[in-house]
């Protein structure tokens, strides 16, 4: 709410007019994608009545843990894109065999066929034919659904219950979008003060550890 989008596109393209804007194709478009994000956001929240498929007004924990989905979403669309063009540049100088020829299937002549059946068998076979071609259900499939808050109460629990633990032994069999909320979970806890985090290593794993508090004359 109290972030001036005028000022930060501002200063964003202050940033860019030294450099060459055309070499930034992949960053300029991670920059509007956030500020669509962000303008989105600040408009359901000034104008809750213009949304009225909302059952209520967003919260501020709420719209940024939309911003975060979304942002992750991105992430990995992002990513599939590349590894497709990195697969495409690899296979560009590859060459295709022609497939071997196959025998085409002679359909019975019509006077084979005729009266051998009755309409009712042919409309039972095109009924199992039509069925046979319907796209598979994925109603049983359900998107993992991830929450700030509920990753900052995961991260007390296992405090309060250990005291101390291994960030690669809770969370490292997740999914990469879990691992990075509960990696924000950990730094929105220590800015609060309640952790402590240390990591001996780069890219290493990170050992949390709950921050005790002062006792008070």
């Amino acid at each position: 709410m109290e972030v001036p989008l005028l000022d930060v596109i501002l200063a964003y393209l202050e940033a860019t007019e030294a450099s060459a804007p055309s070499q930034y194709w992949d960053e300029m478009t991670e920059f509007l994608i956030l500020m669509s994000l962000l303008v989105e956001v600040k408009s359901r929240l000034l104008l809750p009545e213009a949304f009225p498929e909302l059952e209520t007004e967003l919260t501020p924990e709420e719209a940024r843990d939309e911003l975060l989905r979304r942002l992750f979403e991105y992430g990995k669309f992002r990513s599939a894109a590349l590894h497709l063009r990195d697969a495409a540049e690899a296979a560009a100088a590859a060459l295709l065999r022609a497939p071997a020829a196959q025998p085409r299937r002679r359909l019975p002549a019509l006077e084979d066929i005729t009266g051998t059946g009755d309409v009712m068998e042919l409309h039972d076979c095109l009924v199992r034919l039509i069925a046979s071609k319907r796209a598979p259900d994925t109603g049983h499939i359900t998107q993992i659904k991830v929450e700030l808050r509920r990753q900052i109460s995961i991260v007390r629990r296992v405090l309060a219950r250990k005291g101390r633990f291994s960030f690669n032994n809770i969370f490292g069999g997740e999914e990469p979008l879990v691992q990075a909320l509960s990696l924000f979970a950990l730094l929105e806890l220590v800015s609060r003060g309640e952790v402590r985090v240390s990591q001996p290593r780069p890219f290493g794993d990170i050992v949390v550890t709950a921050r005790v508090p002062r006792e008070t004359a």
